[in-house]
């Protein structure tokens, strides 16, 4: 005789229901997302393993909301498989009344998907450098995210005030970021010019240009002088050679 329970994770409570091997319902009830209420849940759990069998335990969520769940029901020896949100959905509307939802009705075919089944995916506990190794990889994609949706926010703001400024800087880039604390608005960079802002940047301890080159000043360039010379060297002679002389001569 065997016995399979089903947990249906929430924030803030968690529903538990458990059905024999015949599929007939044992218990189904509210169990709070906190140390305490999870022990009492684990006694009944074992109560049942001593009057029906070995109790394997389903749940559809892992990490998170889960995680305090998962990690006592394994740290007391219980076996636990993981039934995806997608099939529970999908038994669920199989049966009669499954278009609404509810965590009493999830629950119980979490237990019922863990007494059919025998493909799911067994849960185990992970070990501790794996642990360690995972809050790192989370912190420092938070910190990713972080940074990214700052560097975004900068070149929205440098695009509605100086979009020339924008296009010639990296704000993830030392340099760029040194020339945006100092100097911010257009006027302050053109009444410093260009020596004085890379001798600005050279005594902040940036030897390495950025990426994007520094925009050139375009001047209106001058029409060449003409001289004298040249002035009477494209004029028309007067000789027969010219092209004045050479035209064909009108019939009288």
């Amino acid at each position: 005789m065997t016995a399979q329970a089903g947990f249906d994770i929430a924030k803030d409570f968690h529903w538990l229901a458990v059905t024999d091997d015949r599929g007939r319902l044992l218990c189904s009830h509210r169990v709070d997302n906190d140390p305490e209420a999870v022990i009492g849940a684990i006694a009944e759990l074992r109560a049942i393993e001593a009057e029906h069998g070995s109790v394997t335990v389903g749940v559809d969520i892992l990490g998170g909301i889960a995680a305090l769940l998962v990690a006592m029901l394994l740290a007391e020896g219980l076996s636990c498989v993981h039934v995806p949100g997608l099939a529970v959905n999908r038994a669920r509307r199989a049966t009669r009344g499954g278009e609404n939802k509810s965590d009493p009705r999830d629950a119980k075919v979490i237990a019922e998907q863990v007494m059919l089944r025998d493909d799911l995916r067994v849960v185990e506990l992970p070990e501790e450098t794996a642990v360690e190794l995972r809050l790192l990889v989370s912190h420092r994609t938070t910190l990713v995210r972080e940074a990214t949706a700052r560097t975004a926010r900068l070149r929205d703001l440098l695009t509605g005030i100086h979009p020339g400024l924008e296009k010639a800087t990296d704000p993830t880039n030392k340099s760029g970021l040194i020339l945006l604390g100092h100097y911010v608005t257009p006027a302050e960079i053109r009444r410093a010019g260009p020596t004085r802002i890379v001798n600005y940047l050279r005594k902040r301890g940036v030897t390495t240009p950025s990426r994007r080159p520094w925009p050139k000043q375009h001047t209106p360039r001058r029409a060449p002088s003409t001289s004298s010379s040249q002035v009477n060297a494209a004029r028309p002679s007067s000789s027969g050679n010219s092209p004045a002389n050479c035209w064909p001569a009108k019939p009288g």
